[in-house]
């Protein structure tokens, strides 16, 4: 038994929890391997202690767009955020989620906890990846056109504000993201510059994507190269996951499946690389799939479900999941992006697709702007050497660059929130 993380994702284990030891360890983030902090997270010595019992508040919105929903999407109806407000005047902060979250996501609630302590309102948002922003909010239900994407998102963002109430006075506005989020909150501060309806105070981008296609296909190679027998082989890698959870709850005690418990098991398992470079990737296949599958019923793209197919409630979704899981980003990117932004007239070159998504392009707004920041991790898998050196240059002392951490594995920690939290106080108004 090698690992038992493949087990833990299966089960849908969440990555972020709003818990956190009573005296948090603010030593230093105690995994040094990128692949295997971004799946086992903050281990709960290490977290921030936050508020809890905060009046977090859901609401649902009027569609942004009209059109009909398929049978099988309803589950993602209405279109929801998140928020939480407080009682004096305060700044607004937007949260944008990352690659196929809704704005229910454990890190949204995370980061809505740490921004509030801070001083702010807080709303959070669902990435346009998610099924229930590509219903309600998205022009183009296609994701992944940076430019239409942060338009699409910059419209939701409105829309909340107009949602807010009457006695809510707001005094200022924030931005921050995640993963995917924090990429696009880059695109949407260069787009508010010229619009002008927010004027953002803070803006934090927790490790972006630079190179939005570049990130991605490294994710599709994680799986690629370290799941034996591709998409089919799923089944066993869970299967021998499950295998070894015996040895953690021998003892009898309850199990709790949270970071804790995955940082045991990764302290005592002694995971393969591999496993852990395989669950990453399968964790982005997940997203992909779901986006991909809701994506061709939508527009009738005729590429995972028959164009002559109308699925009903009760019809089996097994071949065309398959279908889903089968499809890499290439295959999404190549299929169902491109083809759709040249059909019905429209004339859009697979090269200015992946120019829009590369923070490059705004090199000089990201130097320049010194309101606007970053923090990622020396071993994020979705970035290369020349990124982080990118990052390091464009943003300077405004970068915020640890050693360690992997995609997103320390954010829960003490040290990052308090970090996130100095950020965001001095640009309160």
């Amino acid at each position: 038994m090698r690992s038992l993380l493949p087990a833990c994702l299966a089960l849908g284990l969440p990555l972020v929890a709003l818990v956190a030891s009573a005296q948090p360890n603010t030593g230093p983030y105690p995994i040094d391997n990128g692949l295997a902090a971004t799946v086992v997270g903050t281990p709960a010595e290490y977290k921030a202690e936050l508020p809890e019992n905060l009046n977090f508040e859901v609401r649902s919105l009027e569609p942004l767009v009209e059109r009909p929903t398929p049978t099988t999407l309803r589950y993602a109806r209405p279109l929801q955020y998140l928020r939480v407000i407080r009682d004096e005047p305060a700044p607004l902060a937007f949260v944008i989620a990352g690659t196929g979250a809704s704005a229910l996501s454990s890190k949204c609630v995370m980061l809505s906890s740490a921004l509030y302590q801070a001083g702010y309102s807080v709303a959070c948002l669902p990435s346009p990846t998610s099924v229930t922003f590509m219903l309600g909010a998205a022009q183009y239900p296609v994701p992944g056109r940076m430019r239409t994407d942060v338009d699409d998102l910059y419209r939701l963002m409105q829309a909340v504000r107009d949602d807010l109430d009457a006695k809510t006075r707001v005094t200022g506005y924030a931005l921050t993201g995640w993963s995917l989020g924090a990429t696009e909150a880059a695109f949407i501060a260069r787009h508010d510059a010229e619009a002008g309806v927010f004027d953002f105070s803070r803006v934090l981008l927790l490790n972006p994507a630079v190179d939005v296609w570049a990130s991605v296909q490294r994710m599709d190679r994680l799986l690629a190269d370290n799941l034996e027998g591709g998409i089919d082989g799923i089944p066993a890698f869970v299967a021998r996951g499950l295998g070894g959870l015996k040895q953690l709850y021998s003892s009898g005690d309850p199990i709790r499946f949270n970071e804790d418990f995955l940082y045991r098991a990764y302290r005592t398992q002694s995971p393969h690389r591999g496993d852990i470079a395989a669950i990453v990737g399968l964790a982005f296949r997940l997203s992909l799939a779901n986006m991909a599958f809701a994506a061709d019923v939508i527009t009738h793209a005729d590429v995972i479900v028959p164009e002559n197919v109308d699925l009903g409630p009760y019809d089996s979704l097994d071949p065309y999941i398959k279908r889903s899981f089968e499809m890499s980003f290439d295959d999404y990117f190549e299929r169902l992006l491109v083809p759709y932004w040249n059909r019905d007239g429209r004339d859009v070159s697979r090269e200015q697709i992946i120019a829009e998504a590369d923070l490059r392009g705004i090199a000089d707004y990201l130097a320049g702007n010194t309101d606007i920041g970053v923090f990622t991790s020396e071993d994020d898998p979705i970035l290369n050497a020349d990124e982080i050196a990118f990052l390091r240059e464009t943003f300077g002392k405004r970068a915020r660059i640890r050693p360690h951490g992997g995609h997103m594995g320390n954010l829960a920690s003490a040290n990052t929130v308090a970090a996130l939290q100095q950020f965001f106080s001095r640009g309160a108004p």
